[in-house]
C-alpha cells in the first residue's frame, strides 16, 4: 500500500521508467559482489568516471543530483575537493554526464540545499555555494562559518542538515590530536564566527568539540550537548542520534540550552548510548579478501559513520523506526530498529547473525546515506583499496604507495524493494515552480524527502499564502509528521497563532505534542504566551515519557508557581529515569531544594541505583552555588534523626563532597561549626557504614570542627581500635575510627599506624592504617612502609605504593629505592607504572623510565616477544593474566575491567601480530580520543586522566579508575596533554612470552 501511496504521489512527473543502464564488466562484478536483505535489489545509479571518492550527495527541488567528492583523503591539502552536479541527458533516468559545480575544495564532507544555492562543509569553514547564470558552475563562494579545527579528516565538520525545528545542524567533534601528521593535522580550531558579521555571536575555539546548529539569516549560533564523529540523524520528531567509531548509534537526550539554565549542575555526559547489542558491536561481514589494517577491529563495528533514518516510507512498516550506519572498514551496512525507552531509546539489531547490505569486494566503503524523493536507500561507496588513516597505520603500509588507490573511482548504489521504485525524478521535479498551495500539500506526503524540501522551500519564501493550507493540515491530515512541519513552518513564517499551538499539545501523537511543547516554548514571550501556560500545565500527566521530559525542559524557563507545582508532580512520576532527574535538577536552577523533600520521599518508598543518584547531583547541586540559605535548609534535613534514612542522607553527603573536593575553601565557607559537629557524630556505631563514612569523607574536605567534641570522638576512635569486640561490622567500625584519626594530623599516632600494620587484621582496616600513615609527613613512615611492604598481601602492596605517588617527594624515594634495589620493581603494579611513566612533571617521569628500565628500542623487544606467536596459548590462564595487567584499565567481554582505555573486546579478530604489536608498542598508534591529559587545580590537587566531555564551564574526564569526575573550568589552574600513549611502553617487563601467548588467545579467543 505504501509503494501504491508513493507511486500515487509522483503522477505529476509525466516521465517514463526504463531499465537501469548497461554496465561495465567492472561495474557489473561490483554490483553482483553485494548481498542485500531479503526482500531487497541494489542498483547501481552511477559511477566513476562521473564521480570519484564520493562522500555525500543532495538532490534539490529540482532533482539535480549534487555529488561532494574528497580526493584528498587521507593527507593531501591542496584543495582537490570537488562538488559535481549530475546530469541525465538520454532521458534513461539515470545520470550520464557530470559537471564541476566546485572545486579547490580542502576535505569537503557534506552539503545541504539552502536558497538558491547550497551549504557546504569544508573545515575550518562552512561555505555557500551559488551558480548566479545558470551554466552549473558556482560562481558565489561565501564564508558562512569559520573556526572549526582542520584536524584529521576522519573527525572534521560535516554533515549539515535543515531540520523540522528550522535550524541546520552540523556534525563535530573535538580535533584529534596527531602524533605522526601534526603538520597537516594540528590544527586545534579557533572561535566560530560568521566572517560576514563580526557583531553576531560566536562560540568558544572550535565548539568545545560540540555539534552546532545556525541560522544563517538571523546569525542564530548554539553549540548543542553532544558530538559526532561522521554524520547525525534526527527522526521524524526532531530526536537527535550520533555515531562514533565503535558507538554506532546514541542518543542526545538533554539539549545543551536546558543544561545552560542550570549552570551549577555537573553532567557528565548529555547523551545515552542506546544499542542493546553494545559498543563495538558483532557485526557479519562477507568479504572474501579483506584487508585490514593497524587499528582496524575486525568482527566488530569500528568505523561506524553516516548514520541515516530512514524515513522514505518506501520500504513497508518495519523500516518506519530503523536507522543505517556504514562500516566502511568491513564492507557492510548494519541497520537498526529504535523503539522508545522513557526520555531515550533503544536500539535493537534489524537482522540478527546478518547484516542489512554486505559486499564481498574488501573495495567496497560506503560511507554514507541519502533518502531519496523515491524513497529508495542511496549508499554512497568511496571505493578505496584503504579507507583507515595512516595516523593509525604501520609505516610499511603508509609508505607503500597505496593510500590513495582507487582514487579515481567511486559508486552510488540504490537499494529498492524486490517491486522496484521508479528512477523518475532526475532533473525532473521541478518543484521550485510549485505555488506555495502546492508545496503546502506535500508536507502530507509519507516521504521525508518531500516534507523537507516542501518546508525549506516555503521558508525560503516565507509564504503567508501558504498558512491557510498549514492550517488545513494540522486539522485534516492523517498523517502526525505532517502536522509537526506544517507547526514549524507557522512558527518560522511568524504566523503561528495560540490555537496553532493548543491544536498541538492536544493532538493524539506524542512527537506532535512534544513539537508543539517546542514551540510553544519559542512564543512564551509573545502576545499570547501567558495564554499557553494553562495549556502546558495541562500535559504534566501525559501518557508519554517523552512528552513529559520535554515538558520538564520546558516549564524550566517559566518561573512561576504553577510550573513549580508541575515540574514536581512529573519528576514524583519520573525519577526513576536519570535523564528525567538531570532535567528536573537543570530546571529548579536556584531552587533546588523545593525539590528534595520529593527525592527524599521517592528514595525512602523505593531506593533505587537512580534515585541514589538523583539525590547526590541534587546535593551537589545545592552545595556548589552560592545560596547558603538553601545549604543550610539541606543540612538540616541530612542531620535529623529520622530513623531509617541513612541511605539518602549518605547519598546527599557523598553528592556534596565530590563537588567540595576540587573546590578551594567551598566546605569551610559553607559549612558551620554546629553542621561539623552534627556530621562528627556520626562517628557511632549506631549509625550505618554508609551515613558513617560519609560523614567523615565531608569531614575531611570542610575540615574537622574544634572542641570538647571532637576530643570525645578520638578517644572513642582510639579504644575502637583496640577493641576486641566481634560484633557485626565491627571491622568497618575500626576503618573508619582510623580514617577519623588521620585527619587530626597528629603524626603522635603514627606508631599506632605502623604497630596496626604489624598486626592480623582484617584487610579493610589494614588499608585504613595505611592510607592513615600516608597523609602523615613522616619520612620516617615512609622508611617503614618501604621496610614492611615485602610482607603486605598483594593488595596492600597496592596501597603501600599509592602512599608513595602521593606527593612528587614521595615518587623519588620511591624510585630511589627500586633502583637502589631496596625494593622489587615488580612491587608496582600496570596501572602504576603507567602513572609513573605518564606523570606531569618531567623530571619525574623521565626518571622513573630509567628506573623502570624501559627499554625504548620497540623493535628489538617486539622481535624477542615475536616467540609467544609460535606457542599455543590457554585462554583460562590469558584470562587471568588480562586480570592482573590490563583490567585496571581496560574492559572485554567476560572481565569485568575499568571503563577506561579502549574496549580490548575490539582486538578479537585481528591478526595475532598485530594484537602483539600493540601491546608491546603502544604508541605506535594511539586510539583518538584517548588523550592522557593532567588537570592542576587551583585547590593544589591533580587529576590525570581522558577527557570524557567538554563544554563553556565543565570538564569530566575519566580518571585512570574509571571514575568520571566533573570539574568546573574556573577550579583549574593548568591543563596540560601527555605526548605519549596513556599505555607506555613497558608492559613486557610484567608478562612472559608464554603469559604474552596466553593473553593473545585469551583476546582473540582462540
Amino acid at each position: 500500500m505504501r509503494y501504491v501511496a508513493l507511486i500515487s504521489l509522483l503522477t505529476f512527473f509525466s516521465y517514463r521508467q526504463t531499465a537501469p543502464p548497461k554496465l561495465s564488466a567492472e561495474h557489473q562484478k561490483a554490483l553482483e559482489s553485494l548481498r542485500v536483505m531479503e526482500g531487497f535489489t541494489v542498483e547501481m545509479v552511477t559511477a566513476e568516471p562521473l564521480i570519484a571518492d564520493p562522500v555525500a550527495m543532495e538532490v534539490d527541488e529540482n532533482g539535480d543530483m549534487y555529488v561532494v567528492e574528497m580526493h584528498g583523503y587521507p593527507l593531501n591539502l591542496s584543495g582537490s575537493g570537488k562538488v559535481k552536479l549530475l546530469k541525465d541527458t538520454n532521458n534513461d533516468g539515470y545520470p550520464d554526464k557530470s559537471i564541476v559545480f566546485a572545486d579547490n575544495l580542502k576535505l569537503p564532507t557534506g552539503i545541504m540545499r539552502w536558497k538558491n544555492g547550497f551549504i557546504v562543509t569544508d573545515a575550518p569553514d562552512v561555505l555557500y555555494l551559488e551558480d548566479t547564470n545558470n551554466d552549473g558552475k558556482a560562481d558565489v563562494r561565501n564564508k558562512i562559518l569559520s573556526g572549526f579545527a582542520l584536524s584529521n579528516p576522519q573527525h572534521n565538520l560535516n554533515t549539515p542538515r535543515f531540520e523540522l525545528d528550522n535550524w541546520i545542524y552540523l556534525g563535530h567533534e573535538g580535533a584529534v590530536t596527531p602524533f605522526v601528521f601534526k603538520k597537516e593535522f594540528g590544527d586545534k580550531g579557533t572561535d566560530i564566527v560568521f566572517p560576514g558579521n563580526p557583531s553576531a555571536p560566536h562560540l568558544d575555539p572550535n565548539a568545545n568539540g560540540k555539534a552546532v546548529r545556525f541560522k544563517p539569516d538571523t546569525y542564530e549560533l548554539e553549540e548543542l550537548s553532544g558530538r559526532t564523529q561522521y554524520g547525525h540523524t534526527m527522526d521524524a520528531w526532531g530526536h537527535h542520534f550520533y555515531t562514533s567509531n565503535a558507538n554506532h548509534i546514541y542518543h542526545e537526550v538533554l539539549a545543551n540550552n536546558y543544561l545552560k539554565n542550570n549552570p551549577i549542575l555537573l553532567v557528565p555526559n548529555a547523551t545515552q548510548n542506546i544499542s542493546d547489542h553494545g559498543e563495538a558491536a558483532e557485526i557479519y561481514p562477507t568479504t572474501e579478501t579483506p584487508n585490514h589494517q593497524l587499528l582496524t577491529d575486525a568482527g566488530v563495528i569500528t568505523s561506524s559513520c553516516g548514520i541515516t533514518w530512514y524515513g522514505g516510507r518506501a520500504f513497508g512498516e518495519k523500516f518506519d523506526n530503523v536507522t543505517f550506519i556504514a562500516e566502511p572498514v568491513h564492507n557492510l551496512v548494519h541497520a537498526d530498529i529504535v523503539k522508545d525507552a522513557g526520555s531515550s531509546f533503544i536500539a535493537s539489531r534489524l537482522n540478527e547473525k546478518s547484516e542489512f547490505l554486505a559486499s564481498k569486494d574488501a573495495w567496497f566503503r560506503p560511507v554514507n546515506f541519502y533518502v531519496g524523493p523515491d524513497g529508495a536507500l542511496y549508499v554512497i561507496d568511496y571505493y578505496r583499496q584503504i579507507i583507515e588513516h595512516p595516523e593509525w597505520m604501520s609505516d610499511e603500509i603508509t609508505q607503500s604507495g597505496a593510500l590513495y588507490n582507487g582514487t579515481d573511482k567511486g559508486r552510488i548504489y540504490r537499494i529498492v524493494p524486490n517491486k522496484g521504485l521508479p528512477m523518475n525524478w532526475l532533473g525532473k521535479l521541478n518543484l521550485s515552480k510549485k505555488s506555495a498551495t502546492e508545496l503546502a500539500k506535500l508536507l502530507d506526503s509519507d516521504n521525508s524527502w518531500y516534507r523537507r524540501t516542501a518546508q525549506r522551500l516555503l521558508l525560503h519564501r516565507q509564504a503567508k499564502e501558504a498558512v491557510p493550507a498549514l492550517r488545513a493540515l494540522m486539522t485534516k491530515s492523517q498523517r502526525p509528521e505532517a502536522q509537526a512541519h506544517a507547526l514549524w513552518l507557522l512558527d518560522g513564517m511568524k504566523s503561528i497563532e495560540k490555537d496553532d499551538i493548543v491544536q498541538a499539545l492536544r493532538n493524539k501523537t506524542a512527537g506532535v505534542r512534544e513539537n508543539g511543547i517546542r514551540v510553544a516554548e519559542n512564543r512564551l514571550n509573545s502576545a499570547f504566551g501567558k495564554d499557553l501556560i494553562p495549556e502546558l500545565i495541562a500535559l504534566q500527566n501525559d501518557e508519554s515519557a517523552k512528552v513529559r521530559f520535554q515538558l520538564l525542559n520546558t516549564l524550566g524557563l517559566l518561573k512561576s508557581a504553577e510550573s513549580e507545582k508541575a515540574r514536581l508532580e512529573i519528576l514524583k512520576r519520573d525519577m526513576h529515569d536519570r535523564w528525567a532527574g538531570l532535567a528536573g535538577i537543570a530546571s529548579f536552577a536556584g531552587k533546588e531544594n523545593r525539590i528534595f523533600e520529593a527525592a527524599i520521599t521517592e528514595f525512602t518508598k523505593r531506593p533505587t541505583p537512580e534515585t541514589s543518584e538523583f539525590i547526590s547531583n541534587l546535593a551537589s547541586t545545592i552545595s556548589g552555588g552560592e545560596n547558603k540559605a538553601g545549604f543550610s535548609e539541606m543540612m538540616q534535613k541530612i542531620m535529623s534523626e529520622t530513623p531509617g534514612t541513612d541511605g539518602w542522607k549518605a547519598a546527599a553527603l557523598n553528592g556534596i563532597t565530590k563537588r567540595w573536593q576540587y573546590q578551594k575553601g567551598k566546605g569551610v565557607s559553607l559549612l558551620s561549626e554546629p553542621e561539623k559537629e552534627k556530621l562528627l557524630a556520626n562517628f557511632s556505631f549506631a549509625a550505618s557504614s554508609e551515613f558513617r563514612i560519609a560523614s567523615l569523607r565531608l569531614l575531611e574536605v570542610a575540615g574537622l570542627p574544634k572542641g570538647k567534641l571532637l576530643e570525645e570522638k578520638l578517644v572513642q576512635a582510639k579504644a575502637a581500635i583496640n577493641s576486641l569486640s566481634q560484633e557485626n561490622n565491627v571491622d568497618a567500625f575500626k576503618a573508619h575510627a582510623i580514617f577519623l584519626l588521620s585527619m587530626s594530623n597528629s603524626n603522635e599516632l603514627t606508631p599506632m599506624f605502623q604497630q596496626l600494620l604489624t598486626q592480623k587484621e582484617p584487610e579493610i582496616v589494614l588499608s585504613a592504617a595505611l592510607k592513615a600513615l600516608g597523609k602523615t609527613a613522616d619520612a620516617q613512615a615512609c622508611r617503614f612502609i618501604l621496610k614492611e611492604i615485602h610482607h603486605f598481601p598483594p593488595a596492600l602492596k597496592k596501597e603501600a605504593v599509592n602512599v608513595f605517588l602521593s606527593n612528587p617527594e614521595r615518587i623519588n624515594l620511591l624510585l630511589k629505592a627500586i633502583e637502589t634495589k631496596e625494593l622489587e620493581k615488580s612491587v608496582l603494579g600496570w596501572p602504576q607504572m603507567v602513572r609513573l611513566m605518564n606523570y606531569y612533571d618531567v623530571a619525574i617521569r623521565t626518571y622513573a623510565r630509567k628506573v623502570l628500565a624501559v627499554n625504548e628500542d620497540r623493535k628489538a623487544v617486539l622481535q624477542n616477544y615475536m616467540q609467544a606467536l609460535a606457542l599455543k596459548g590457554s585462554q583460562p590462564k590469558g584470562q587471568v593474566v588480562f586480570e592482573k595487567n590490563c583490567a585496571s584499565c581496560h574492559q572485554i567481554e567476560g572481565v569485568k575491567g575499568v571503563n577506561f582505555g579502549p574496549d580490548l573486546s575490539t582486538l578479537r579478530s585481528r591478526n595475532a601480530t598485530s594484537v602483539l604489536t600493540e601491546i608491546i608498542n603502544p604508541n605506535n598508534s594511539i586510539a583518538d580520543m584517548y588523550d592522557l591529559w593532567t588537570l592542576e587545580l587551583k585547590n593544589g590537587s591533580v587529576i590525570a586522566g581522558i577527557i570524557a566531555q567538554e563544554n563553556t564551564n565543565n570538564v569530566s574526564i575519566r580518571e585512570m579508575g574509571g571514575t568520571v569526575s566533573v570539574i568546573q573550568k574556573k577550579d583549574i589552574a593548568k591543563m596540560q596533554k601527555a605526548e605519549q600513549s596513556i599505555m607506555p611502553n613497558g608492559l613486557e617487563n610484567a608478562i612472559s612470552i608464554q603469559e604474552m601467548a596466553d593473553l593473545i588467545a585469551f583476546i582473540k579467543k582462540q
